[in-house]
């Protein structure tokens, strides 16, 4: 099991059994706690059971790939281009801030971030401080995870 929750609008969470992963996505950062201190860039990292790949941006910035327990979590920023997306592959979680990439993605689940209005995703919404996800549990349907 690990949950989800959002430190601040641009700012997700991954708290699994051995760390908190803190990955901002305007700032291109991922801060775990570790003796390096924050990471900033592109590049592969294993933090516990938390893999990223941060993959840059064609506009700058960074998009990541996480893989936690078997679930894939895309989280990209503003300064993505549609075209971008492609080097996610297949997502089950995004958490972005633009409502426009939720139908290219298509994940099972969305997280909104930055100032991202989501009044236009047709989904249920699911409020909440944290989401936890057990075994892979998914919404079979497209759910917009508002976490507050």
């Amino acid at each position: 099991m690990f949950e989800l929750e959002l430190k601040n609008p641009e700012e997700l969470i991954i708290h699994d059994k051995d760390k908190n992963v803190a990955i901002n996505i305007v700032e291109s950062t991922i801060n775990a706690d570790l003796r390096v201190g924050t990471i900033g860039g592109a590049g592969e990292f294993e933090i516990g059971d938390v893999a990223i790949s941060a993959k840059p941006l064609s506009a700058g910035g960074i998009m990541y790939r996480v893989l936690v327990e078997g679930v894939k979590i895309g989280l990209v920023g503003s300064t993505a281009k549609i075209e971008d997306l492609d080097e996610l592959g297949p997502i089950d979680v995004l958490g972005t801030s633009n409502a426009k990439f939720v139908s290219v993605v298509e994940p099972k689940a969305v997280i909104p971030m930055g100032n991202m209005d989501f009044a236009e995703i047709k989904g249920s919404v699911k409020v909440e401080k944290k989401i936890k996800i057990k075994n892979a549990s998914l919404p079979a349907t497209l759910e917009v995870w508002k976490l507050d």
